[in-house]
């Protein structure tokens, strides 16, 4: 398990990942090992493009990053410095929804005892990329997410900051970022108007909005398009490790956990930097 984050600023975009890998019993119903040092954040060839993955580890006996290294050596829009970065994600998000199929359909299918396609959910692994960068001769970064295999269709991949806005996402275990920022965690709030609910007449839709405008006035506000580069690879880098000391400290393994891992690419268009 993982938490990644993307900061987009106005000189550039960052990427951080803890490095703990999780290994689940052959039942996959429990957690068997916690490995740290896992690798999960990588460059894309010479291209200003970085990539933080979630998720799935491996996708049979091969590594995340060992399929990423065969992307950017194969594919002919990482090799193309004029190619824009959504066709990169997309050719990205094609090449891992291929190995997907090939590799890990077949083997849940075994486990699940039946069809792809009547399997749940929830017992269909995800994989998770956080792509961030500049097109060519663009000078604002952009951040785009693929998660397999719900993105199996051409096009399916999301923009989650295009260029010009300014600010901070979270992936996967993001929880403890979430209570920071925002003060509180979404499941309290419906846990509270649930109670109330039942000890009184429920809410109506208007009242319910007027609890969360209440609340969202407690939320930390940052100027990120303000924000130095590095303070941003040093925000970045806070809240990952916020995620890891928390699960260091709270009950249950330590599914997060590890070194912080931050990379960052600036508009002077030079390769996505993975920093020590």
């Amino acid at each position: 398990m993982t938490v990644a984050v993307s900061c987009n600023l106005s000189d550039g975009v960052v990427l951080a990942v803890d490095s703990a890998v999780t290994l689940p019993t052959d039942d996959d119903e429990s957690i068997a090992k916690v490995y740290e040092n896992a690798e999960k954040l990588f460059e894309l060839g010479d291209r200003p493009i970085g990539v933080a993955v979630y998720g799935l580890g491996a996708i049979g006996d091969r590594s995340i990053g060992s399929y990423l290294r065969e992307f950017a050596v194969q594919s002919t829009a990482v090799a193309d410095p004029t190619t824009q970065l959504l066709e990169v994600v997309e050719a990205a998000r094609e090449f891992f929804m291929d190995r997907y199929r090939r590799e890990v359909v077949p083997r849940v299918e075994r486990r699940q005892g039946q069809p792809w396609d009547q399997v749940p959910d929830d017992k269909k692994p995800s994989i998770g990329l956080v792509i961030g960068g500049f097109s060519p001769n663009a000078y604002l970064s952009e951040v785009w997410q693929v998660v397999l295999p719900r993105a199996e269709a051409s096009g399916s991949s999301e923009l989650i900051c295009p260029q010009g806005t300014f600010g901070t996402n979270w992936f996967a275990m993001f929880g403890p970022i979430r209570r920071y920022v925002k003060g509180f965690d979404p499941d309290l709030v419906e846990a509270v108007i649930e109670y109330m609910e039942k000890r009184s007449t429920a809410l109506t839709p208007d009242e319910e909005g007027e609890v969360r405008e209440l609340l969202n006035e407690y939320q930390y506000s940052i100027p990120y398009g303000a924000m130095p580069m590095e303070e941003g690879v040093a925000h970045a880098r806070f809240l990952v490790e916020l995620v890891v000391n928390h699960h260091r400290y709270a009950t249950g393994a330590p599914v997060v956990g590890g070194r912080v891992h931050v990379g960052r690419v600036t508009y002077r268009h030079g390769a996505f930097e993975i920093l020590v």
